[in-house]
């Protein structure tokens, strides 16, 4: 049997989409992007994510707890530059697929 949540009315002027403004503005500017200005936003996406798991995966492990602030500091500064590297190859890509 369903739940009853399922059904519960979307409040008013949702009409099935998101209710959080900052998401409205996002989806409303999303139409207005260039397919090239879209690829690098996702290329833009991809290094936040991975970013975000690179910092986050040494942080369980004993040996990164040990270290003193300072190298902690530089491991994490290393792993952003690698990741803006890594950025800028895939921006390079972006613009290689697109050059007529």
């Amino acid at each position: 049997m369903p739940s009853a949540d399922k059904w519960r009315p979307l409040p008013a002027g949702a009409l099935g989409h998101s209710v959080n403004p900052e998401t409205i503005r996002r989806n409303q500017h999303r139409p207005s992007l260039t397919p090239l200005k879209t690829a690098f936003k996702g290329a833009r996406a991809n290094r936040s994510n991975r970013l975000k798991h690179h910092l986050g995966f040494p942080r369980r492990y004993d040996e990164y707890q040990a270290l003193d602030d300072e190298t902690k500091a530089q491991v994490d500064q290393e792993m952003i530059v690698e990741e803006n590297e890594v950025l800028e190859q895939e921006r390079v890509a972006i613009l290689v697929d697109w050059r007529p």
